[in-house]
């Protein structure tokens, strides 16, 4: 029977997050499937950037076109992407050239007609989630800045650098 050759992809928000745990339970799921990981695609970015601003998306997904493996596994849908937009443009890529994504959190293989319904239900209601986190946080602003809040850089204008320019 043939190795299945596939690449790991993690990504934290933040650089005070780590990718280890992911990597070392995606290890894991892939020496229980006797899975053959090529690389690890390993970044810290937001999942709400696009595509065009991840550096290591944007490599995996040449070498995926490139044939440099069959399957991509993920420690959860959204370490791809946050956007459905995004998410749709990545799983109709790699369906088009072949290249399967597994889910490990959501036990989702797009490699089954089931799976590949399944991602695109996940996706949805990642970017319904992100949606309403950023309503939350524009609700939190407003509500902040009602109640005298200051955004932004402090002002370097000392009363005597506004005399002096006054002058």
């Amino acid at each position: 029977d043939c190795v299945l050759d596939v690449a790991i992809y993690v990504r934290v928000s933040t650089s005070s997050q780590t990718t280890e745990n992911q990597i070392i339970e995606l290890a894991e799921v892939c020496e229980r499937n006797k899975w053959n990981i090529v690389k690890v695609y390993n970044e810290t970015i937001s999942g709400t950037k696009g595509v065009d601003e991840r550096a290591e998306l944007n490599l995996m997904m040449k070498d995926a076109s490139r044939k440099k493996f069959d399957k991509i596994v993920v420690w959860s849908v959204d370490r791809l992407s946050r956007s459905m937009n995004s998410l749709v443009s990545v799983l109709s890529q790699m369906k088009d050239i072949g290249v399967d994504i597994y889910s490990f959190q959501q036990g989702i293989d797009t490699s089954t007609t089931m799976g590949s319904s399944f991602f695109q239900m996940v996706g949805i209601f990642a970017e319904f989630e992100n949606n309403l986190r950023a309503e939350r946080q524009k609700i939190g602003i407003k509500r902040a800045l009602e109640n005298g809040a200051k955004f932004g850089r402090k002002t370097k204008l000392t009363d005597d650098k506004l005399r002096e320019i006054k002058r």
